[in-house]
């Protein structure tokens, strides 16, 4: 019974924590790291099951895609973030996600006995699936749909 309580508690982490992952200060660096490792998991998780039925090997994927998220975000999100409007920015790191999925999954060592190989086109649905949950644990983490003004209004 404790395993399970502890379990849900920290699952549930990233619904506590209140941090924007585009705007990091010195006070939200704690809550920035719940909520980044928390997008990544749910991201790179989203994109392994993408691929389960292509024949990809769950767990060796699933890191490998956790650890190839990790270098995406900090050498080209991050460092973009100041300079590139977003608008701009997300759809260029789906983009670059797709490309680096299709990469990934083409290492023998990722590949099962039955891969059938992955399309640029799974590869494209798997990356804006995974990017939009990430983006949205990024915004329910950061609260912004749902802070109250004082005056009243939402934000």
């Amino acid at each position: 019974m404790r395993a399970r309580l502890f379990i849900l508690a920290w699952l549930l982490m990233p619904l506590i924590a209140r941090a924007n992952p585009v705007q990091v200060n010195g006070q939200s660096l704690i809550a920035f790291g719940i909520v980044a490792f928390w997008a990544l998991v749910v991201e790179s998780g989203i994109v392994t099951l993408a691929m389960v039925s292509t024949g990809v090997l769950v767990v060796p994927a699933f890191i490998t895609l956790t650890l190839a998220n990790v270098a995406l975000f900090l050498f080209a999100f991050l460092p973009l973030t100041g300079r590139v409007s977003l608008w701009f920015l997300e759809p260029g790191v789906v983009l670059a996600d797709a490309v680096l999925i299709k990469l990934v999954t083409s290492a023998p060592f990722l590949q099962g006995s039955g891969f059938l190989g992955v399309s640029w086109r799974r590869a494209f649905m798997a990356s804006l699936l995974g990017n939009t949950a990430s983006f949205f644990v990024g915004v329910m983490a950061s609260g912004a749909p749902w802070i109250v003004h004082e005056k009243g209004g939402l934000e």
